[in-house]
């Protein structure tokens, strides 16, 4: 599936679903949008260094891998919002925002049924 038609798909989701990026492992970005609908809560420069974080503690999880198998994703809910991250392949990981009251369970079950 192409990156572009996938982030639309989750947009697509719910009017929940905020911002959906896809960084490579070394936190580079490759692919985002937001929906229109929402407000910017973090800077450039902050977005940026988050998506830095997320990759380096993605890379960290993959030490685990032996140990406890493969992660299937990370959620982080903090009082405005959620932040859901899934491998996206073996070099990229998907970044996904909604709101914190969201079910991230939808945004899982999504991406686990794209091809």
């Amino acid at each position: 599936m192409e990156i572009e038609a996938a982030v639309e798909k989750l947009l697509k989701l719910s009017p929940s679903v905020r911002v959906v990026t896809i960084c490579d492992l070394k936190g580079k970005l490759v692919y985002s949008a937001r929906s229109k609908k929402v407000s910017i809560l973090v800077s450039k420069k902050q977005s940026l260094a988050s998506l830095k974080a997320a990759a380096y503690d993605w890379n960290q999880r993959k030490k685990l891998l032996r140990t406890l198998g493969a992660c299937k994703y990370v959620v982080a809910e903090y009082d405005k919002v959620k932040r859901i991250v899934i491998p996206a392949g073996k070099n990229h990981i998907l970044y996904v925002t909604t709101t914190a009251a969201f079910d991230h369970n939808k945004v899982v079950r999504k991406v686990r049924s794209f091809k």
